[in-house]
């Protein structure tokens, strides 16, 4: 947040005697709307700023202990005061509760990862922040019922620069924030889609190629009809047993340690058995299980298919793109919760 652009919206919210609304509309955006204007609070780490009547849904009611007191204290409240210091600024208005004319103040702080919102009364005796900060983070406490300690002056070198229209300059603002974090949102979900596809891929390498499996049973089926009508030629002692199997040709098997030779078809019958049921499967946890068939055949041909990566990055951009422009535009008056379904990635045709 630019401390002259503050400035000047400081000079703006002056203009205006009512508060006719208060409330939080995401995580980190308050919206205050002074007669028809309405003004977002963005309060993200590092990168807070102020916006002009843009259009944004609420999508949840917030209700925590800070949503309700600012709603409580500052919706239908009369203006007294705006003023802001460097990165702060600070909103002064006036409610009658229970008949009871209160003084009340709404802190904007746009100070890094300390950007906060803190309610407070005419005594500055924090009565709600949006951001509880103990004595363990800093030296500067922000709790309920704790005296706000002034922050300390510091320097401010930005460049200043002549603003036409300040309300389209947030809402430039706005849009090309959105976009980066719309941007940084698609990274984050193609990383955790390659994510995954690693992990079933290293899972399906442990899973030997049925060809193989399906030669292995037949091998240790042989070794247990060779070996148990063999039985008589095997010695104490013995590694391996070579002779002819059923269709006269020479094979070797190797003798196992057993306690009882006699057991010795039972051993290979049971690895038999072992092969054609592929028992590394099992290794799989429910939902894994659950995507093998489907994942078996497109990840062995997704790694040809690197286009396909593309291809999720133009539909997440075209996505998110649609969802902004198709948003409701809220009146000047009143918000509705607007119903939005979680955001899907498109299946790769392979």
């Amino acid at each position: 947040m630019k401390a002259f652009v503050l400035a000047k919206i400081a000079e703006k919210l002056k203009t205006y005697k009512f508060i006719k609304r208060a409330f939080r509309v995401d995580e980190n955006l308050i919206l205050l709307q002074f007669d028809n204007d309405r003004f977002y609070f963005d309060l993200t780490k590092g990168s807070g700023d102020i916006y002009i009547n843009i259009d944004y849904p609420l999508v949840k009611k917030f209700k925590a202990p800070f949503d309700i007191v600012l709603e409580k204290k500052f919706t239908k409240s009369k203006l007294i005061d705006v003023y802001a210091k460097e990165r702060i600024l600070t909103i002064v208005a006036k409610n009658q509760n229970r008949f009871k004319e209160e003084i009340v103040k709404l802190r904007f702080e746009f100070t890094g990862r300390y950007t906060n919102a803190i309610i407070l009364d005419e005594n500055d005796i924090v009565i709600e922040s949006l951001r509880h900060i103990s004595e363990n983070i800093s030296s500067r406490v922000v709790k309920p019922g704790v005296k706000l300690t002034e922050l300390e002056s510091i320097e401010i070198k930005e460049k200043v620069f002549e603003i036409d229209d300040l309300e389209k300059y947030t809402q430039k603002l706005f849009s090309k924030k959105y976009q980066n974090r719309l941007n940084q949102k698609k990274e984050s979900i193609l990383k955790r889609l390659h994510k995954k596809i690693k992990e079933i891929e290293k899972k399906l390498s442990l899973l030997e190629n049925e060809e193989e499996l399906l030669e292995k049973a037949r091998k240790y089926k042989n070794y247990a009809d060779v070996a148990m009508a063999n039985l008589h030629l095997i010695k104490p002692f013995m590694k391996e047993l070579k002779t002819k199997d059923f269709e006269g040709s020479e094979i070797t098997i190797p003798i196992p340690e057993l306690k009882n030779i006699n057991e010795i078809g039972n051993f290979y019958y049971k690895l038999s058995k072992k092969a054609k049921n592929n028992p590394l499967e099992n290794t799989l946890d429910n939902s894994d299980r659950k995507l093998l068939e489907e994942l078996k055949t497109k990840l062995s041909k997704l790694k040809k298919k690197n286009r396909e990566y593309a291809k999720y990055i133009v539909k997440l951009s075209n996505f998110y793109t649609s969802l902004f422009d198709k948003t409701p535009k809220p009146s000047h008056n009143s918000y509705k919760i607007t119903d939005r379904k979680p955001a899907t990635i498109p299946t790769a045709s392979v």
